[in-house]
């Protein structure tokens, strides 16, 4: 298994972050032709509350702690698994997996999923700001 420097696996961390981000980004996109202006107008407007509440509720106390806990290893290198705990990998997959339920759900209206992935998506999109902060305040 590779072994990596924490700030490496900070920075390694973050962009798993930074991809989900742009990966629910553009599947939000892809169904902006099929909304009509109202509802994409509507949508937006949900998306940063939802945004909000994400990244306050959820995603910044996960992340803190996940920092905290790589910076704290005692060892020089760290496996590159190391990047989440058991709990939080479930939580990543129990994600994907509803929101690929959610995306193939046709009784489902586009425009009520949007805001959902755009907003996640901002909330992933930041998480993977403060990986890169992190990882520019402990590079060495």
């Amino acid at each position: 298994m590779p072994k990596v420097k924490h700030s490496t696996l900070i920075l390694f961390t973050g962009f798993i972050w930074l991809i989900a981000s742009l990966i629910l980004f553009r599947r939000a996109y892809s169904w902006v032709e099929i909304i009509t202006p109202l509802e994409l107008v509507i949508g937006l407007t949900v998306t940063f509350p939802l945004a909000l509440i994400k990244i306050y509720f959820i995603f910044n106390k996960i992340t803190m702690k996940n920092i905290d806990r790589i910076l704290s290893f005692t060892q020089k290198r760290i496996s590159v698994w190391e990047f989440h705990l058991k709990r939080d990998k479930l939580l990543i997959i129990l994600m994907i997996v509803i929101g690929s339920i959610l995306r193939h759900m046709n009784f489902i209206p586009k425009f009520i999923i949007f805001p959902i992935y755009v907003g996640i998506g901002i909330a992933m999109f930041y998480v993977w700001l403060l990986y890169l902060k992190t990882y520019f305040e402990t590079k060495t």
